[in-house]
């Protein structure tokens, strides 16, 4: 009699944090980003390679590259790069200097009992409102 061999696959709890995999393991937009950071690293590294070494070429690559695939990697809260670099932009803009206004406690306290002043006057003075003795 052959055992049942029981498998289990681990689901996350979360599912929006599944992507589905384009190619070599990559996303869509993480290989569209490395495609990008292609087409600009080689043609520095070959331009610098040639002109100034194997080391400057490395360094092009690196420079020009990196950033491109950076933006294809970083997630942070849910935001991929450019949304946080505009949130960024657009905190950076705002005003610097905050006010801090308060109100005055005895300010409140002395209209309310002028509102209740005024209040009893015009009931009083009414005189289908007032109270018959």
């Amino acid at each position: 009699m052959a055992k049942h061999e029981q498998h289990f696959v681990k689901i996350p709890k979360d599912l929006s944090l599944i992507r589905q995999k384009f190619f070599l393991g990559l996303t869509k937009r993480q290989l569209i980003c490395f495609g990008i950071g292609a087409a600009i690293g080689f043609p520095a590294f070959y331009i610098f390679n040639s002109m100034l070494g194997l080391q400057a070429g490395c360094f092009a690559l690196g420079i020009g590259a990196g950033p491109a695939i950076f933006c294809g990697f970083f997630k942070k809260n849910g935001m991929h790069l450019e949304q946080a670099v505009k949130l960024m932009i657009a905190f950076l803009r705002k005003p610097k200097e905050r006010t801090y206004q308060s109100e005055n406690s005895f300010e409140i306290i002395s209209r309310q009992l002028e509102y209740n002043r005024l209040k009893r006057m015009l009931r009083d003075a009414n005189p289908d409102t007032r109270k018959r003795r």
